[in-house]
């Protein structure tokens, strides 16, 4: 007998041999039991995840003739033998793929008015039935509406939104669930313990898993290939790595160790490797996630992780909101590089910005030089908005103080460092408050001190009266629902408790304070028009570049040239001056 590939080998007979689709096995036997037959059944779900499998299950075991207790077909009559060999007159597999036109469908209906040669029932299944024409379809939508008694359609689709919504009405749906990882990993377990076949570490069946995307014949298709290349019936690493074209372990686990411990020679030298051994771009970022996103799964709020193979000191150089950062910028940016121009060179960049993501946050990055570091200081006088001209000056001297439109571009959190370097040649920043204390000017004065806390204060605001005259002040903060991250931040002791003192700081005494925080929802937000420090400013950023754009267009000179070449201005370009 010819080879036979194992998703076809062990594919499941009856229904207890289905991994994953619980839900609608037990269904399908319960209708089977009570003799409650629907006359169109409808199954979703993705590719390779066992549709067709359950619809042949099903059609054998209503028309088996010695059904088992359990529902389950007896796979030993002539009618379970005959649509397991193919050659049932009473089971129709039809591709809708291929078979998808008025004049298949019509022959289709034909044969329908016939009874069974046998049992009870005539089963017709088509496979990827969204692919049929709209006339194809509204062909069949009498037949499919009332058919014959004896007559059970089975539908199978990976797309059920391309389907007729007065197909959908006509039919019993049941979606497919996609396979877990720990569930298509016991899958391949199983089948290489029954095979003879052993793997090198438990790590290879693992990553045939998440190779195969929730999809069971995916999984065991690669499962094929990589056997394919092996010797012995052993699968090692390099044969599961020069089969997928995938990263080395442990080349993945030195990458995200470079780029928690942001040294970007070495992530650079590693990425310029991997690409050298012609391993995929996207494969190898997606295995960066991938590592990246357990490590965060088994990660509690306090940062404790369940289990990691990197060590205690590249994982100290992280918090859990730091790497919930990387992850998501990571899949930005690799979105963006895999399609440009030099996906080598702009994912190389990617992962260089994230071992820089310092810098690139906080905005303190010194401007290109040889060698010698200067010493920048500035100093800033900023008018309060609300007080009247002229009064409540705060002059604040800073080394390289990013500016307001800086300020406005960040939008992601800055990261707790408490540790100066020592290295570092530049003296500490000293503040001098002038004027009236108010909230405004509290974030100012913070953003020198710590910026950290700055840039998540402001991704919400105060819900709270801020009267510095009082002796037991109570800051309530209020965060929006998509700031959560910032939310979950400030609610950690530590840092209310560095409010708290950096509120003692810039009113110059003590006094009680207590630091709350809330987060509203989206309706309340509506409805209380609540918008965070950030949100204003971008607001009044937004308003000063209309009206700027306004003036612009209504220039008199700009009018006079346009009558002059008879055109229109269609697109205005404000630069960070303007």
């Amino acid at each position: 007998m010819s080879y036979q590939v194992l998703a076809r080998k062990w594919r499941p007979k009856n229904f207890s041999e289905v991994r994953g689709q619980e839900h609608i096995t037990r269904t399908l036997v319960n209708s089977i039991k009570q003799d409650k037959i629907a006359h169109a059944y409808l199954l979703t779900g993705t590719r390779g995840i066992g549709k067709t499998t359950i619809a042949r299950i099903f059609a054998k075991a209503i028309r088996c003739e010695s059904l088992s207790p359990e529902g389950n077909p007896c796979l030993e009559c002539h009618a379970c033998k005959e649509i397991d060999n193919g050659n049932s007159l009473d089971y129709l597999e039809i591709d809708g793929a291929s078979n998808n036109s008025v004049d298949d469908i019509r022959d289709l209906i034909e044969t329908v008015q016939y009874l069974p040669s046998s049992g009870r029932y005539k089963v017709y299944v088509v496979d990827e039935v969204h692919m049929l024409t709209i006339s194809a379809f509204n062909a069949l939508l009498k037949t499919l509406e009332e058919p014959p008694k004896h007559v059970v359609f089975i539908f199978a689709t990976t797309d059920p939104q391309k389907l007729l919504g007065t197909v959908l009405s006509r039919c019993q749906r049941f979606d497919f669930k996609n396979s877990t990882i720990d569930e298509t990993t016991k899958l391949i377990k199983d089948i290489a313990e029954k095979e003879n076949i052993k793997f090198e570490n438990d790590k290879i069946p693992l990553e045939l898993a998440k190779q195969g995307d929730g999809s069971f014949r995916d999984s065991l298709s690669l499962f094929d290939q990589v056997l394919s290349l092996s010797s012995d019936n052993t699968i090692t690493e390099e044969t599961l790595i020069l089969s997928l074209g995938i990263a080395k372990t442990s080349s993945i686990k030195s990458m995200v160790e470079a780029l928690f411990s942001k040294n970007k020679e070495e992530a650079t030298n590693i990425f310029y490797s991997v690409i050298g051994e012609n391993v995929d771009i996207k494969s190898f970022s997606l295995q960066i996630l991938d590592k990246i996103y357990f490590l965060i799964q088994s990660a509690n709020l306090a940062g404790e992780l369940r289990d990691s193979d990197l060590s205690e000191e590249v994982l100290n150089c992280v918090s859990l909101i730091e790497t919930v950062w990387i992850y998501e910028n990571m899949a930005k940016d690799l979105e963006w590089s895999l399609k440009s121009v030099d996906p080598v060179q702009m994912t190389a960049i990617v992962f260089m910005k994230i071992c820089l993501r310092e810098q690139v946050i906080q905005r303190t990055s010194p401007a290109l030089h040889l060698k010698k570091k200067d010493l920048i200081k500035e100093n800033i006088p900023e008018q309060n908005p609300n007080i009247e001209e002229n009064s409540n000056i705060q002059t604040i001297e800073v080394e390289n103080r990013p500016s307001q439109q800086e300020k406005l571009s960040v939008e992601k959190p800055e990261f707790e460092k408490e540790k100066l370097e020592e290295s570092r040649e530049v003296e500490a920043p000293t503040v001098i408050v002038e004027g009236e204390r108010t909230w405004e000017g509290f974030l100012k004065f913070l953003y020198v001190d710590n910026k950290s806390l700055a840039m998540n204060l402001e991704r919400g605001n105060l819900a709270s009266e801020f009267n510095p005259d009082l002796e037991n002040i109570i800051l309530t903060i209020a965060f929006s629902q998509e700031c959560k991250i910032f939310y979950d931040y400030i609610c950690e002791r530590e840092n209310k408790d560095k409010i708290i003192k950096l509120v003692k700081d810039y009113l110059g005494k003590e006094i009680d304070i207590n630091v709350n925080t809330s987060l509203i929802d989206d309706e309340t937000k509506e409805s209380t028009n609540f918008k965070s420090v950030v949100e204003i400013e971008e607001d009044a950023e937004a308003k000063r570049k209309a009206e700027q754009r306004e003036r612009i267009i209504n220039n008199k000179f700009i009018k006079s040239a346009e009558e002059l070449f008879d055109t229109k201005i269609e697109k205005i370009i404000l630069n960070d001056d303007n």
